[in-house]
């Protein structure tokens, strides 16, 4: 019982090599609770010789009661709640993100309380508790969202919150990412719903830094000695320097969602590697790697806001021992990570991303590192190749085929563009037929763009209604780098792409200029 977008982003959370901190803990929440918790096993690597649903394991569900969550089975009369829809059971469980306390209920009939209690069990955040013939309901609730309609495996997730900020983006995120149906409730009911602003936090574009090399180090390769780098999440520093000395964490963190869950690996007795000097020091060339890149932001317990996520530089005595199957996979490069993005190795100090999961000075030797982990895991390449590509929602958004726009999308008889749900802090107008934009460095502006705006960090997301072309207060056009944009022919089609913040789509549809 999977969809396919719970999937991917579950994926993308939990075992990510890159995938790291964006303090948009609003956004972040709303997605986890709309997709992470969808129906994903807590590890997407198959066992040796099992298929990748093999193996869920239903032994860390309780269904003998239900957590003091708010969830349990509530009196819509008093608290003015509609009526809960019908299920098999619901599963209780705290959005790790935003902390509130969230509720899914399997109302579809191809669930039974068995599978329903195994997908509630597997939930990205830790187990939820699953309570068989249980409804959800909140004193407080933002709205639901129903997903997989005409299915057979539908399910409705129960959004509590009394913050009217969150409800555009809850629109968004049901909308959007589970093509599902949101009905707003309690304060999303009341009025115009209160649209999200910079306090959140928004997607910080990368920016190429030179600094003078730290006391005691040597001249670096820039400018008068200095040490080039760029403040991406797929950026590194100089081969052999540390990312945090020269590239701040700060602007990775608004790139990647984050929460800390990393657990210390289980040390195995007499683990011969520890004896193996020369696995030992390839360890140690590694870490070296993974520090000197924007990695290090996330995956460092020192470095880490709130733990490292996912697996853990400073664990002992192995630390690659706290990488999961399937990250490991990645790492190797034997599953798919491109639309995480990537630079040039000339313009990324020597470092590819292309190849490997983690960027590296010297792609054989990494490749051949965690091949070799792997494989000693058990695994082979044709395990690998059941893995879907990291990416999460990137994944999908680039797979995404447009189709033609509403009467609220598009472009106007009198030049402006439209789109719908929220305000945009980005707006593409592409080439019919173009790829999907995707993120920095190298997939933000693809061939065919014709017209790209983005709202800086500390501007205010622009209204439905721009004119094609104008550059409203407080943004910058990023394409054409100068002059005006083509004008657009009568009759052709374009693609407009609008979103609310990178990886977070608006409209993005087919139109023919008037």
């Amino acid at each position: 019982m999977r969809q396919i977008f719970a999937a991917d982003l579950n994926n993308a959370l939990r075992h990510d090599g890159l995938l790291c901190a964006r303090q948009t803990p609003l956004l972040a929440g709303l997605l986890y609770a709309l997709a992470a918790c969808a129906g994903d096993e807590a590890d997407l690597t198959p066992e040796p010789g099992t298929s990748p649903d093999a193996g869920v394991n239903t032994d860390a569900t309780d269904t003998s009661e239900s957590p003091d969550t708010g969830s349990a089975d509530t009196d819509s009369s008093e608290n003015d709640v509609p009526e809960a829809t019908p299920s098999v059971g619901r599963c209780d469980y705290t959005n790790p993100f935003s902390q509130n306390p969230e509720c899914k209920a399997y109302t579809g009939a191809g669930w039974t309380a068995d599978s329903a209690a195994a997908d509630c069990a597997a939930n990205a955040g830790g187990p939820g508790t699953f309570v068989a013939d249980g409804t959800c309901g909140f004193d407080d609730q933002l709205g639901t969202c129903t997903v997989g309609t005409g299915t057979g495996e539908e399910y409705v997730l129960y959004l509590s919150g009394d913050d009217a900020s969150a409800c555009a983006i809850s629109t968004t995120a049901c909308e959007t990412f589970t093509a599902g149906t949101f009905e707003p409730q309690g304060v999303c009911a009341d009025g115009e719903p209160v649209e999200p602003g910079p306090p959140l936090g928004v997607f910080l574009q990368p920016e190429y830094v030179c600094s003078e090399p730290v006391e005691g180090e040597a001249p670096g390769t820039g400018p008068d000695g200095t040490v080039c780098t760029w403040t991406m999440i797929s950026a590194c520093t100089e081969p052999g320097r540390h990312y945090e000395d020269y590239g701040s964490c700060e602007p990775v963190f608004s790139q990647r969602p984050y929460y800390g869950f990393n657990t210390d690996p289980e040390p195995v007795e007499n683990d011969p590697r520890l004896d193996d000097d020369a696995f030992m020091a390839e360890l140690a060339w590694v870490k070296e790697e993974v520090e000197a890149c924007a990695c290090v932001c996330c995956h460092s317990q020192d470095s880490a806001p709130s733990g490292a996520s996912g697996w853990n530089i400073e664990a002992s005595p192995i630390w690659t021992d706290s990488i999961p199957d399937s990250g490991v996979a990645m790492l190797a490069g034997l599953v798919g990570s491109a639309e995480f993005g990537a630079y040039a190795p000339d313009q990324n100090n020597g470092f590819d991303r292309y190849t490997t999961g983690l960027p590296t000075t010297d792609v054989e030797r990494m490749r051949a590192f965690f091949e070799a982990e792997y494989f000693r895991r058990g695994f082979t390449a044709e395990d690998a190749a059941e893995i879907p590509a990291f990416g999460g929602p990137l994944v999908t958004q680039a797979a995404y085929v447009p189709g033609d726009c509403r009467s609220d999308e598009g472009l106007n008889a009198d030049g402006t563009l439209k789109w719908r749900t929220a305000d945009a802090r980005y707006v593409y107008v592409l080439e019919a037929g173009s790829k999907n934009p995707g993120v920095p460095p190298n997939l933000d502006t693809p061939d065919g763009t014709i017209w790209r705006l983005d709202v800086l960090p500390t501007g205010t997301p622009i209204e439905t209604g721009l004119a094609y072309g104008a550059v409203p207060e407080g943004a910058v056009q990023r394409f054409p780098a100068e002059g005006a944009p083509a004008e657009l022919v009568s009759g052709r089609q374009y693609y407009i792409y609008t979103l609310l913040d990178i990886a977070v789509p608006l409209s993005r549809c087919i139109f023919t200029a008037p």
